[in-house]
């Protein structure tokens, strides 16, 4: 294509022949970048012949087109060429170069490229509802669990946000927790209350945040309760993707923390590379022939520009951690009421604890800067929520339920943490001080969750189910009456 640009403002008369290959070379090149950009399954071999055919095919022409250019612009007929007309014929490639630009940009987005990121979700692409029986689109305005967002001038209107403790995939759609805390405020307020759900599985509050964000642009509310997973919310903050493996998960909105400050959102569904097709055409192709889905070389840039992570710690903590029961991390918390809880433990488990992707790292006696990391970006990412929440003249407040089975016992018993490499951690599982030491007293309430596996889903799933849930909204309401966030 800038074959057939540069010679038709050079050379008037050679328009046909460099058509002729625009039709060909370059049209063939770019079926060759759709075919293995798509190419999932395609031989590496295969991609990589095709990939080289395009270079050797732009290259081909690029250098025709140099050689014709250099000789057209110093050759014989240069003497005889004004300055003017020359600047003039610079100024008509330059301008038909961007114009190609444009025009190959949009002949992409006709073709469906790109598509648009899959970054974020909600109630339909949830992992919760692909575990649940009561998988039906039963959606608010924003595709998220929950009822729709309706209600009159009157009404006392109350957010729930969080992941899937309010998604609460596992139970009926009337017994999800903002239906508990809307009949239970409304029989202590004695006036209409409408609450409303924010939340899906695997959120940290960079995705709550956003939501937050989106909802205040259309509807109002008076209060917005953030339900906290420290277990989770720490390390899912601090990376563009979800998993706690080296391998990477589904891609997210989410945010950076320099010098304090809170840069994003990264990697919506609209701004990768800034929406260019063209771009985002050629990063997949480079993906693809570097064998690396497009998930993994986000997370492996994004690795990069975070602080350092750990070393090997095998010979540090072994000494220490020696004599401890070693058990699986699986089998640990599924059997957590049935072990002895006045012994330590050691859980082996399959996380990436080097690169700070453990629902551990938090928690890591002698943490790396990229441990330290998660907790400073999901204090800045607090103190945001509820900027955005005052800013909208509403009331927030984050709690906490603690367990017998996740804060009581695993605080207790956990001493030390091994991967598959052997490396060994020591931790401290104190949920509620790490809580505590990213939001300050008087927006955080902390109250007992009594109960064991008869407050869970089962012993293999320990969300809570609709008991647990019940019990839960039952005493947050009575805690938001003591402290005087909602009038009688």
């Amino acid at each position: 294509m800038l074959c057939w640009l540069v010679w038709s403002a050079f050379h008037g008369r050679q328009t046909c022949i460099c058509s002729f290959n625009f039709g060909g070379t370059y049209s063939l090149s770019l079926r060759w970048l759709l075919f293995i950009s798509q190419g999932k399954g395609v031989e590496p071999d295969l991609k990589r012949i095709a990939f080289e055919l395009i270079v050797y095919d732009i290259s081909i022409e690029s250098s025709c087109s140099s050689f014709r250019l250099v000789s057209r612009l110093f050759g014989e007929e240069h003497s005889v060429q004004p300055l003017k007309q020359m600047k003039q014929n610079l100024v008509v490639v330059m301008g038909s170069t961007i114009v190609a630009i444009f025009i190959m940009e949009a002949i992409l987005r006709g073709i469906g490229i790109p598509v648009k990121l899959n970054s974020g979700w909600g109630w339909e692409n949830s992992a919760g509802r692909k575990l649940s029986k009561y998988n039906a689109l039963t959606t608010n305005q924003f595709g998220f669990r929950g009822q729709t967002i309706d209600y009159h001038p009157d009404d006392y209107v109350v957010l729930l946000v969080g992941d899937s403790q309010v998604e609460a995939y596992a139970g009926r759609p009337e017994h999800m927790p903002e239906q508990f805390l809307q009949e239970l405020l409304a029989s202590q307020l004695h006036k209409p209350v409408k609450v409303f759900s924010l939340a899906s599985s695997g959120w940290g509050q960079d995705q709550q945040l956003l939501a937050i964000q989106a909802y205040f642009r259309d509807y109002r509310a008076d209060l917005v309760l953030l339900w906290a997973t420290p277990g989770n919310d720490f390390w899912e903050n601090a990376f563009p993707d979800r998993s706690a493996t080296p391998q990477a998960g589904p891609l997210k909105p989410t945010f950076r923390l320099i010098d304090d400050e809170l840069y994003g959102p990264y990697f919506t569904s609209g701004s990768y590379l800034h929406n260019s097709a063209i771009a985002q055409l050629i990063e997949t192709v480079i993906a693809n022939i570097q064998q690396e889905t497009l998930e993994q070389r986000i997370l492996r840039r994004w690795l990069q520009e975070m602080p350092s992570s750990h070393k090997h710690h095998k010979l540090e903590n072994e000494y220490i951690c020696e004599g401890l029961t070693v058990i699986n991390q699986v089998e640990f918390f599924n059997t957590i009421f049935d072990l002895n809880n006045e012994i330590g433990y050691i859980v082996k488990s399959g996380e990436d604890f080097l690169h700070s992707r453990s629902h551990f790292s938090p928690f890591m006696i002698d943490p790396s800067r990229r441990d330290e990391y998660l907790i400073a970006v999901t204090e800045s990412l607090l103190w945001h929520v509820k900027k955005e929440v005052e800013k909208n003249k509403a009331k927030f407040l984050v709690f906490y339920p603690v367990r017998d089975d996740f804060d009581k016992r695993g605080l207790q018993m956990v001493k030390c943490v091994t991967d598959s490499q052997g490396n060994i951690f020591r931790v401290s599982l104190d949920y509620i001080s790490r809580l505590r030491g990213v939001i300050s007293s008087e927006d955080l309430v902390v109250f007992d969750l009594p109960g064991g596996n008869e407050i869970v889903v089962s012993p293999n799933d320990r969300h809570l189910n609709d008991l647990g849930n019940e019990l839960v909204m039952k005493k947050l309401s009575l805690s938001l009456v003591e402290r005087s966030l909602i009038n009688r």
